[in-house]
């Protein structure tokens, strides 16, 4: 077993924490214990902290090894062949392990395929993701690999059993010790409160939970043996800043953005991969114009551009100057992690500190600490899932550094089902906030992130907030918004309002659950009022499952799920939709009944509730402003229908929604965001769909008028024709056919076996997805080439398994076609099912399309260039460097009556259309000439003058 990494060394002995455990790790055919077979054990027993035997077995499989467990593991058939299956060992293995405390790292996996032997030892079995989530809650993740990483210990070997064994224990005795060096009682402590509550309220806990709470009072014993740590900490009104993201004081100020991205300039002079570039300087230097003047700028900026950079340089410079605040408003979190984990510190480095930077969300975003302390308070009766989730989330409020919700553990929510409904209740809200009369101010997470914004020269968040900008947030004058082409979707989903079955459940608990405003009523201010709020809600409850019943009664039977329905004038007249209009009225009326037993009869039970319960009169505002809302909704949909706005309908297996849409968003985006804002910069690498079409301007009103904005059109330096060649297969069978199912197959399976892997494939259908890749997995996996799909894992590890990784082939669908970075050798070929174009049957698509004329001018006019810009973006996978080389083969070239515009939007792209028989030579050459791959099975085509350069890529 490797030790502590160099760089930390505890020697905090744990001869007294880690007493008579068996670390156990399995090696499997796969992950699903009723077909699968354990192919490797590894178990280390560690006696008063020492290692005292280690035990490691291969296991013969009955099936062959799958490919991924090939590469996992580094075993193959030929090895575990004169082993013995697992069966034949059980008995030894049951027999090592009786008496032992057994570790494993996600144990339910262990548990899965050793339930019967976990069952005859009576063996207890301690999780170690789940301690690590206790005494580290902060961590981005808590996977083996990730946790070993973080601790600096352990093997980096492929996963083998005794290998991940050995590195359990490591990060367990890095935990610990970590633990026990930073005096950390009063954690362990507030654990134990949860976990092991006194007897008189204990319940029985489960076997699997039993090792948790023995392992931590004997932590807690050597932590009061251990003399208390003096902790000096500066005074200050709310939580520091990290230091790396703050302005340095005696900073010198680069002299403009030359000082910085250009040759010689502070960025290159800094190093870590930094090439200076004309047309990152030139976006820069149109960024610092903008700024400086006011007004507006639309970016066009090609990949290879280093757009973010060019954007942030300016950015940081200009508010450091000018004492003003730039807010950078991306689309998604990939790039704002990006900007925020890489971009920004990068370019913090190389101005030595000159501008500070901080992240801002929207309030419901946050933790809110008091009510979060409320809902977690020890108390009786309580199962181990309701105490581990109260555990984790106290744990979490200790160490998160920002009270992000979007930081709460995956893994603890699928594992803890309560942990779910807690953290939807304590969520930041501006009703409900005390403000400086609480007593948690000073650490309060969501106004510390206001205060670090304030202090901000660049200011990160999101387009969702840039839209709804919260007059309470400190004023932005300059707004640059990344990934504008997301921005007709983004503002259509910041504008929409819906009211939904969950939403309605969620109203419910808050009014009258456990943790909701009538218990807190009943038990701090009236019984009486309490009563009658919860008989209100009853009645609320009542009416919105008959509004359910309604909803769900307007397709004509379940098999027509999932539905949605554009609500039309001509739909309101429907029998079904006047069951619906009156189930809205008696939802309404209950939600009025609510309101008045929130304000009348709560005003006369409890006329010093502000002054005698501040935290309940919070609690009343939000729950009210939160029925009024609803309310105000209702009567919208039911009643007072706006022809600008799309009413719709949804039903699906899981529950309904009614939502409100606004079908232009052009005003909505004018007013909100360029009325309010001294100067505004648009960028992405595709605002138009041609070199005279700048669509997403069109649709944002930016092309004419007041809001008429210059679009800045900047090559990425890419040498586009002679990297790429996109071909469009002109007889390609229908998408929607079994045909084509097979068609496809073929050639991903061919392309793929020519390139050896390194294949990406983007699809329109999920389910299109799931068929050509099982087919093509079947195909390739033999070969030695593994097929990942994005249903089975994380969008950035597949990406990472595929950049690393030559013999892989990816199969994605709509969030792979944009913010897929994989430079280098990993991308070789992007397949294209077909155009993604979006079903007219969309309500708001139809609602959009009937503005802009009768088909086909809706079509060609809202669907096809939203298909169109995504293409782009699909195709743009490709070259991600000035590097990378390759082929795009799209099956779908469209119709012959707009196939010119879909030449315009690959516009600096070698394009061609040809059926398959020519199409697949000229792919052959283009690759040959590339310098890519070499076919496995080569033979000519039959032609009438056959040459070298004639071969079949595919049977």
């Amino acid at each position: 077993m490797s030790g502590v990494g160099a760089s930390v060394r505890f020697v905090v002995p744990l001869c007294d924490v880690l007493n008579h455990h068996a670390f156990i790790d399995l090696e499997t055919t796969g992950l699903d214990p009723s077909c699968d077979e354990v192919i490797e054990v590894g178990v280390v027993f560690v006696e008063r902290g020492e290692i005292v035997s280690r035990l490691s077995q291969l296991c013969r499989p009955s099936m062959p090894l799958p490919l991924v467990i090939r590469r996992l593991t580094g075993l193959d058939d030929q090895v575990l062949t004169a082993r013995a299956p697992f069966r034949d060992f059980a008995a030894e293995l049951t027999a090592a392990l009786r008496g032992w405390t057994l570790v494993a790292h996600n144990a339910s996996f262990e548990r899965g395929f050793l339930a019967a032997l976990i069952d005859d030892l009576d063996a207890p079995l301690l999780d170690s993701c789940e301690l690590l989530h206790y005494l580290h809650p902060e961590l981005p993740s808590h996977a083996l690999e990730q946790v070993v990483r973080w601790a600096g210990v352990g093997q980096t070997t492929a996963h083998r059993a005794l290998h991940d064994s050995e590195d359990t224990l490591a990060v367990v005795e890095y935990a610990l010790r970590r633990c026990l060096d930073e005096g950390r009682q009063d954690d362990v402590a507030d654990l134990l409160k949860l976990l092991a509550p006194p007897p008189a309220v204990q319940l029985s806990f489960d076997e699997p939970t039993s090792p948790m709470v023995s392992l931590l009072q004997r932590l807690l014993a050597q932590l009061k043996k251990r003399p208390g740590r003096l902790a000096l900490t500066e005074s200050a009104p709310f939580l520091p800043q990290r230091a790396e993201w703050s302005r340095a004081p005696d900073a010198p100020q680069p002299a403009d953005v030359d000082a910085v991205l250009a040759e010689g300039g502070a960025m290159e002079l800094l190093g870590e991969g930094f090439e200076a570039r004309p047309a990152q300087l030139e976006l820069a230097h149109a960024v610092a114009r903008t700024l400086q003047a006011g007004g507006t700028l639309a970016v066009e900026a090609a990949t290879g551009t280093g757009k973010s950079l060019g954007y942030l340089a300016p950015a940081a410079l200009y508010a450091r100057v000018a004492g003003a605040r730039v807010a950078i408003a991306p689309h998604t979190r990939a790039l704002q992690d990006q900007l925020v984990d890489k971009d920004l510190p990068r370019l913090h480095r190389a101005t030595h500190g000159a501008f500070g930077f901080a992240v801002l969300k929207g309030q419901g975003n946050y933790a809110c600490r008091r009510r979060a302390l409320e809902l977690t308070a020890p108390g009786p009766e309580l199962t181990w899932d309701q105490r581990a989730s109260r555990a984790y989330l106290r744990a979490w409020l200790r160490r998160s550094p920002d009270g992000d919700l979007d930081r709460i553990s995956y893994w603890f929510k699928d594992r803890f089902a309560a942990l779910e409904p807690l953290v939807a209740m304590c969520r930041s809200e501006a009703a409900t906030t005390l403000g400086p009369s609480c007593p948690h101010h000073a650490r309060c997470f969501y106004h510390s992130a206001v205060a670090r914004a304030k202090a901000a020269d660049v200011l990160v968040i999101n387009q969702s907030l840039a839209l709804r900008w919260p007059a309470r947030y400190p004023p932005i004058d300059h707004l640059i918004i990344d990934e504008a082409h997301e921005l007709e979707d983004a503002a259509t989903s910041a504008f929409s309002d819906e009211l939904s079955e969950s939403s309605m459940g969620a109203l419910v608990e808050r009014l009258a659950g456990r943790w909701g405003l009538a218990t807190a009523l009943r038990h701090e201010v009236s019984a009486a009022l309490a009563s009658e709020l919860t008989k209100a809600t009853s009645t609320l409850a009542a009416d919105a499952r008959t509004l359910g019943d309604a909803l769900r009664a307007v397709p004509e039977s379940a098999e027509r799920l999932p539905f949605d329905q554009r609500v039309t004038a001509e739909v309101r007249t429907t029998r079904s939709w006047l069951r619906v209009r009156d189930a809205l009225h008696g939802t309404g009326a209950a939600l009025l009944e609510v309101e008045r037993v929130l304000t009348a009869e709560l005003a006369e039970a409890a006329p010093t509730l502000s002054a005698q319960w501040p935290a309940i009169d919070r609690q009343v505002a939000g729950a009210l402003e939160a029925v009024r809302e609803v309310s105000r909704l209702i009567e919208s949909i039911a009643d007072r229908p706006d022809g600008a706005r799309c009413h719709e309908l949804s039903v699906r297996e899981r529950g309904w929604a009614l939502a409100s849409r606004p079908i232009e968003v052009a005003e909505l985006f004018q007013r909100e965001v360029l009325q309010i804002r001294r100067s505004v910069v648009l960028t992405s690498a595709t605002l138009s769909i041609g070199p005279d079409s700048p669509w997403v301007l069109e649709r944002l009103g930016l092309t004419a008028g007041e809001h008429r904005t210059p679009l800045l059109r900047l090559g990425g330096g890419f040498d586009l024709r002679g990297q790429a060649l996109v071909m469009l297969v002109t007889d390609a069978p229908d998408v929607q056919t079994d045909a084509f199912t097979d068609w496809a197959t073929s050639r991903i399976s061919g392309l793929a076996q020519f390139l050896s892997g390194r294949v990406l494939g983007l699809f329109a259908s999920t389910r299109r997805l799931e068929q050509v890749g099982e087919r093509v997995r079947a195909a390739l996996e033999p070969l030695g080439i593994e097929v990942l799909r994005q249903s089975r894992g994380s969008p950035r590890m597949l990406a990472a398994r595929q950049e690393q990784d030559l013999g892989t082939v990816l199969l994605g669908t709509r969030s792979f076609w944009q913010g897929l970075d994989i430079p280098g050798l990993g991308v070789a070929c992007v397949f294209i099912d077909k155009l993604p174009i979006e079903p007219g049957s969309r309500p708001i698509v139809e609602a959009r399309e009937e503005k802009l004329g009768a088909d086909p001018s809706g079509f060609l006019n809202y669907r096809l260039p939203r298909a169109l810009l995504q293409l782009r973006q699909g195709v743009g996978r490709l070259i991600r460097s000035p590097h990378d080389r390759g082929v795009v083969v799209i099956a779908d070239p469209g119709s012959q009556t707009y196939r010119a515009r879909l030449y315009d939007a690959l516009e600096g792209y070698r394009v061609e259309a040809l059926p398959w028989h020519q199409a697949r030579q000229r792919l052959y050459q283009t690759l040959k000439r590339l310098g890519l791959g070499a076919p496995r099975v080569a033979r000519p085509v039959q032609t009438a003058s056959p040459g070298p350069e004639q071969w079949s890529l595919f049977d």
